[in-house]
């Protein structure tokens, strides 16, 4: 058979591709009916190869969640001999694992909450995040003219029957059977054997889908969502050695005397042994029984009383971090052997880093401000865009007021305060910041640090250093001019 479907051999397809799937409602018409649109949004957008089996039955798992039903629950007597263990191995292996996919529980929550008309249009498009890719460059795959399937649609719903048993003269015949599973076969096998189903960045795109602007915003912001991603949260042993550190640091070391820190305030069952309680020594020998005391049993129950340090409030004070982002229109600027523009990943970093920031410090331990330095129009051009989708994707942590969005004309709008600078140039010598991360180029500089960011992991290294240094809360000093003698008058 060509590769492309006629629309006589679409008809035959469409009923083959019906035949054999594996869930979705009470009856098998009511759950085509509902999958025919999903099909089209697909064939609309360019993936005409997917096939009506597989979008139909994730379609109705994202719909439905745990009220999928699978069709074996409905169908299995009338199903034939010979396609029951094809029938349940699918079930089994393929819709058995997306029904426990954590990711695919995510999606459909979010699409539950939508109304009808946007939840059609969101299950079509997780359909597509989830099929279209793996199972593009499948060789066995078919493709055919989604006008075609417009005009064949009402004709095919209504010969769907409401059960399997009543297919009678609508049912496919032997040859198309064997193909529909061919294609289905094929399509399994391309899919991915484990993992999720959904990456962080589509379950993302799918719960605002509704609200975004166009498609060249999901575009933009799925490029931000997927290198955030890629990142990675901060690792619970970094963020707990962050956690030690700055609490070994004053927040402001010129109020630090007003608040006495050191002794004792409180007592508490879990404590060092230095800081127990004194007169627990007294139950050592009390009670002695087959040589155990009652300090033993208290000391083994977790009873004794240990005295708790009290530690300075300035330990717990908020931290401000400013993300600047200089020249915005010149890191608008891909490098041939990164994956993203620079501006991309220097957004990307910043907000994987705001989202460390809350894991670390907690919800109320810092705020973030997000600003764009610009010097020219280009520069205002690019900086309003990049406001505008960044506004949209930290919506929420803007409600709560932890972050703050603004642009700027111009480095005297930007606080000294926690100033965090991805910038095309030199890091100057005349300006206070807790660090400027040189961009633009293979290796991104901070410091003393050279990071190359084409090698595994090297965006996680960058955000952890960045973050070690907000902890720290310590501003880079700026050089002081040396003192020149004064030259003599001339005669």
């Amino acid at each position: 058979m060509a590769r492309d479907l006629t629309r006589e051999q679409l008809a035959l397809a469409l009923r083959a591709w019906a035949y054999f799937v594996g869930g979705g409602t009470e009856t098998l018409r009511e759950g085509i009916s509902l999958a025919v649109p999903w099909l089209e949004a697909r064939w609309d957008a360019g993936d005409d190869h997917l096939p009506l089996t597989l979008v139909h039955d994730l379609g109705h798992l994202l719909l439905r969640g745990r009220d999928f039903r699978f069709a074996s629950a409905r169908d299995l007597a009338s199903w034939p001999e010979s396609e029951r263990t094809a029938r349940m191995t699918y079930e089994d292996k393929v819709l058995g694992r997306w029904a426990v996919d954590p990711s695919v529980s995510e999606a459909h929550i979010a699409i539950a909450g939508m109304n009808a008309r946007a939840r059609t249009a969101a299950v079509a498009h997780a359909v597509g995040l989830a099929l279209a890719g793996p199972l593009r460059a499948v060789p066995e795959l078919v493709t055919a003219n989604s006008a075609h399937l417009r005009t064949l649609a009402a004709s095919f719903v209504e010969a769907v029957p409401e059960r399997h048993e009543a297919w009678g003269d609508a049912a496919p015949d032997e040859y198309w059977r064997d193909w529909a599973r061919e294609q289905i076969d094929a399509s399994v096998a391309a899919l991915p054997a484990a993992g999720r189903l959904f990456k962080p960045e589509d379950l993302w795109e799918i719960a605002h889908l509704e609200r975004l602007p166009s498609d060249s915003a999901r575009m933009a912001l799925r490029e931000v969502n997927t290198w955030a991603s890629r990142v990675g949260p901060v690792s619970p042993a970094v963020a707990l050695g962050i956690r030690r550190r700055a609490r070994e640091v004053p927040v402001d070391a010129d109020e630090a005397d007003q608040y006495p820190a050191g002794g004792f305030d409180a007592i508490s069952t879990k404590g060092a042994f230095e800081n127990l309680v004194r007169s627990e020594v007294a139950y050592v020998g009390e009670g002695a029984h087959d040589g155990i005391d009652l300090f033993d049993v208290r000391f083994a129950e977790g009873e004794l009383l240990y005295y708790t340090r009290d530690e300075s409030p300035l330990l717990d004070a908020r931290r401000d971090v400013v993300f600047v982002f200089d020249r915005p229109a010149e890191q608008r600027f891909k490098i041939p052997s990164l994956p993203a523009q620079t501006l991309v990943l220097s957004q990307s970093l910043a907000f994987a880093l705001q989202a460390d920031l809350v894991r670390v410090f907690g919800p109320a331990g810092s705020k973030s401000k997000f600003l764009w330095v610009v010097e020219h129009d280009a520069d205002r051009e690019a900086a309003r865009e990049e406001h505008q989708l960044l506004s949209f994707l930290l919506a929420a942590e803007v409600a709560h007021r932890r972050v703050e969005l603004a642009v700027v004309e111009g480095w005297e709008q930007v606080p000294e305060a926690g100033r965090i600078v991805w910038s095309p140039r030199a890091e100057p010598t005349d300006q206070r910041r807790l660090a400027w991360v040189r961009v633009g180029q293979e290796l991104w500089r901070t410091g003393e640090n050279t990071i190359d960011l084409r090698e595994e992991g090297a965006s996680r290294a960058l955000a952890d250093i960045v973050l070690l240094t907000i902890a720290k809360g310590e501003p880079r000093p700026m050089k002081k001019k040396k003192k020149t003698a004064p030259q003599p008058a001339k005669k």
